[in-house]
């Protein structure tokens, strides 16, 4: 066997690929090239390492316990499948089957066999087995617990190439960080934000593939080696010596950065040395520290050379519109991405070229000359038929969902993987179109809309329920540092960077897949509403659509999240090891961007502030200023939707939710805490006085008499107030108000019903 890196990583793959299928026993020994990778990973002496015979349990099931009411680490198990974005195949289930019958390593032979009758080499070779593993072995099990047969290989081909040719037998471990990333992102005008929003984001995607991409090419290291890549983020395994090149990709990344965004975007480059036998914790702590101190030290490693440009004078850009001074001056480079997030919308995949780097260009204009510069072509297809037009070159066609993947056949030296992105948008049906003629001018968000484009903001928020609003979402997972530091159990050895890998792309299989997955749900359901995803990726989320819809969708996205973790939906007062909390605001549509983002990142922030006696912090998702926990109280979404109803459809005087918000008030304004320091409401005159108010109410309206009585005993009654009901309904009732708002008034244009309501927005 040739020991080159190639060789040696396609060598360990088809050996894990052989375990897999079952065309070689479990205990066959693994060949004396690959003897010394095999040990680092499972310990010396050791001449096979087959998978164990139960299933796969979740990398969750590793987690830590932490707090005094957390629960146990969940035991869920994955059934074994081809991946697909679907909830039966990606979700985990909490007791392991006695007896699974499973077509996959059937599935997974006849791939296997199909891949070997085209006769691939080299590269090709290598990352068409890998992307087979990725589908058809994620689920497979493998001797580490809670790490797939999947992530078990790649890391075990990284290790193999990573040592071929390496004389002191020392790795190190490359961490890549893109900085500006959220200016960049969200500071774009509101008007047009439709257009350019979803090609940033797919852009910074890109971005983080190609740096990944250059460092790879240049330490002559295969894709296996590429631990992982996702939101701005990536980190890969090298051998040794080539910490030594950290200096030149710092600098020849940073020039190509800086001459792209004039220093609105960084990378921040590091790396850790260490000995294979020697890894730890502390290893991957180190790379982070010198990520973080890299980030303090931009462009640090930059010539005097492209700095010069920054003081050079230079001509204005012309206006968009000759009769429009006012308007955003022409963007070479924003054009191009909202041309991206334009095709985005349309795209079944993306077609890589991977290759060398380019030769330095003068300007570099586009999004697609950065990328290429890199050496990391890409084009996003909007057909399949656009394969048959593009280069002959070796490509990867990454699809971006599994909607085509079936039934699409690699032929040259094309191989075909899984790039699962959350891509979905609402977009226009000729009614759309239609009625977005119809809205102000003053109102239009700059665009024509045609069938099948992007919907504008101004759109989403006026096919909002009640108020015009749009609402931004925020969410990420909680002590995510902690998580992949020392809140989850690792076996001792380099064997602990599989559960590293295991968790990121578990991670990466909810937010980068099943997230979009449920954006799709809603959008199919939403009628003249929607979602824009925004971003989803790594552990956080950033999504823009039509307010009314965003409780729903956040409520749902902590519950699949939770499901995710244990297996199944939480019991009553259960408290998942690991959460995510959200923070949710509402905006008019030409409110800024950057500043929306802002907002809601405090909301976020404040979520993960939060606290009450007896649950984990971080739980509840701010809405209309109070915490909201969502998923986790069912009476809450059901009380707003009594409240809207008891006005809009038994036509109870509106008083009614202006005197239960002034009660929720008022108990806010009494709240004292208790000798633990856990919020209690006090009693006082409010409380009667509250009472009284609603009994007034009843008496007025003998329609709806009864049921506002049980509304006053449900949050004032003797075991309301220990309770807290009072908040949960002060929350529901500014819920109901926004939604009712605009329903009997004039002068914003609604499309379902062309009124307008006076209110100004």
């Amino acid at each position: 066997m040739s020991e080159t890196p190639d060789a040696l990583a396609l060598a360990a793959l088809e050996h894990w690929a052989a375990l897999a299928s079952g065309t070689v026993p479990a205990d066959q020994g693994i060949s004396t090239a690959l003897q010394g990778s095999w040990e680092w990973l499972h310990g010396q002496g050791t001449r096979s390492a087959a998978p164990n015979n139960e299933m796969l349990r979740t990398i969750f099931s590793r987690l830590h316990s932490s707090g005094e009411a957390a629960e146990p680490p969940p035991e869920a198990f994955v059934l074994p499948q081809r991946l697909q974005l679907t909830s039966n195949v990606l979700f985990p289930v909490d007791t392991a089957p006695a007896s699974v019958t499973s077509s996959v390593q059937q599935e997974l032979q006849v791939a296997l066999a199909n891949l070997h009758k085209r006769q691939l080499r080299g590269e090709a070779a290598l990352e068409g087995l890998l992307f087979v593993l990725q589908r058809f072995a994620w689920a497979l099990p493998s001797s580490l617990v809670g790490v797939s047969l999947y992530d078990m290989a790649r890391l075990h081909a990284a290790l193999a190439a990573a040592s071929a040719s390496n004389p002191d037998g020392d790795l190190c471990l490359i961490g890549g960080d893109i900085s500006g990333v959220q200016d960049f992102i969200y500071s774009v005008p509101a008007a047009g934000a439709a257009k350019q929003l979803r090609g940033r984001s797919l852009y910074l995607q890109l971005l983080t593939d190609a740096c990944a991409h250059f460092v790879l090419h240049t330490a002559k290291m295969p894709l296996c080696n590429l631990l992982y890549a996702g939101g701005g983020r990536f980190y890969a395994l090298l051998p040794g010596a080539a910490l030594e090149q950290l200096g030149a990709w710092r600098k020849s990344i940073g020039t190509v950065l800086f001459k792209a965004h004039g220093g609105a975007l960084y990378l921040a480059l590091a790396g850790k040395r260490f000995a294979p036998e020697k890894y730890a914790d502390d290893t991957w702590q180190a790379l982070s520290d010198g990520i973080d101190s890299a980030k303090r030290r931009r462009f640090a490693d930059l010539d005097e050379e492209p700095f010069k440009d920054l003081f050079k004078p230079k001509q204005p850009l012309p206006p968009r519109a000759e009769d429009d001074p006012d308007s955003e001056p022409i963007d070479p480079m924003g054009a191009s991405l909202a041309d991206l997030g334009q095709r985005l919308g349309r795209a079944t995949l993306l077609a890589v070229t991977p290759g060398a780097p380019r030769a330095p260009l003068r300007a570099l204009e586009q999004w697609h000359d950065v990328v290429s510069e890199l050496g990391y072509q890409v084009r996003p297809l909007d057909d399949l038929a656009d394969l048959r037009d593009y280069s002959t070159q070796r490509r990867r066609l990454l699809f971006l969902n599994d909607e085509h993947l079936a039934e699409t056949q690699a032929s040259g030296s094309d191989v075909i993987g899984l790039r699962y992105t959350v891509t979905e948008v609402r977009r226009a049906t000729a009614w759309d179109v239609t009625q977005y003629q119809q809205v102000p001018r003053s109102a239009v968000d700059e665009q024509e809309l045609t069938v099948n484009g992007v919907l504008p903001f101004n759109y989403l928020a006026a096919t909002s329920e009640g108020v015009a609003r749009i609402g931004v979402l925020r969410m990420d997972v909680d002590d995510l540092g902690n998580l992949f530091g020392k809140g989850i159990d690792r076996p001792q050895g380099i064997a602990g960077l599989a559960i590293t890998a295991a968790l990121s792309a578990a991670l990466s299989r909810f937010f980068e897949g099943w997230v979009g997955e449920l954006c799709r749900q809603i959008n199919e359901r939403a009628g003249g509403a929607g979602i824009y995803a925004v971003y989803s990726g790594g552990d956080d989320l950033f999504l823009v659509g039509s307010w009314h819809l965003m409780p729903t969708l956040a409520q749902r996205i902590r519950a699949d999240f939770a499901h995710y973790v244990l297996g199944r939906s939480p019991r009553k007062d259960e408290h998942p090891p690991l959460t995510l909390s959200g923070g949710l605001t509402l905006h008019s549509a030409g409110f800024p961007l950057y500043q929306a983002a802002a907002d809601a990142a405090i909301a976020l922030d404040a979520a993960k502030a939060f606290s009450r006696p007896g649950a984990t912090p971080k739980t509840p998702s701010p809405f209309l200023g109070a915490p909201w926990a969502g998923s986790s109280s069912p009476r809450r979404p059901k009380l707003h939707q009594e409240l809207h109803d008891l006005i809009a459809v038994h036509k109870a005087p509106r008083g009614l939710l202006m005197s239960i918000q002034r009660l929720d008030l008022q108990a806010r304004q009494n709240q004292r805490r208790g000798y633990n320091g856990a919020p209690q409401l006090g009693y006082g005159p409010w409380v009667w006085q509250g009472a009284y108010q609603l009994t007034r109410l009843a008496e007025r309206d003998k329609g709806n008499q009864r049921e506002i009585e049980k509304l006053r005993e449900h949050i004032l009654g003797s075991d309301a107030i220990a309770a807290r009901r009072i908040e949960r309904a002060g929350l529901a009732a500014r819920w109901a108000q926004l939604r009712l708002r605009g329903e009997e008034k004039t002068g914003d244009w609604r499309p379902e019903s062309g009124v307008r309501s006076q209110e100004s927005e």
